[in-house]
């Protein structure tokens, strides 16, 4: 009974996760708006105007996930590029004073990085041991 229960938890936890991570782009927009509102104390307007930038790019960012055509490289690239008309539109809507804090937030943030590529390593032949040798004068 035990394991049936915990068989059943795990299950509902994992699908707990695999939910979690499909958030649709809207959400994701009032999210990002209310922790930068939070942070820049945007005004009614700044918000609206940020809220439209933000899901543009959360609905960019998905199309490009969802793109499976592109290597991994290509693909951490053009989230770059698309992270930078961002926030270049985003700083446009900004005061000077806002725009200080933004740029802090965004120097703090992670860059998304092409994965590294694995190093090809020549097989390594194992080494054949020598034979001991008999004393010269035997």
């Amino acid at each position: 009974m035990k394991k049936l229960f915990l068989t059943g938890v795990s299950l509902l936890f994992a699908l707990t996760l695999t939910f979690a991570q499909s958030a649709n782009p809207e959400d994701k927009a009032r999210e990002k708006v209310t922790k930068l509102t939070e942070k820049l104390t945007l005004t009614d307007e700044q918000q609206t105007s940020v809220y439209d930038i933000v899901l543009e790019h959360a609905k960019a960012k998905q199309a490009l996930k969802a793109d499976a055509t592109q290597s991994p490289e290509a693909l951490a690239e053009a989230k770059n590029r698309l992270q930078e008309t961002t926030d270049a539109q985003i700083k446009e809507k900004l005061s000077d004073e806002q725009k200080t804090l933004y740029d802090r937030i965004i120097a703090e943030r992670p860059r998304e990085e092409a994965p590294a590529p694995t190093p090809v390593t020549p097989p390594v032949q194992p080494e054949q041991p020598m034979e001991p040798q008999q004393p010269i004068g035997e």
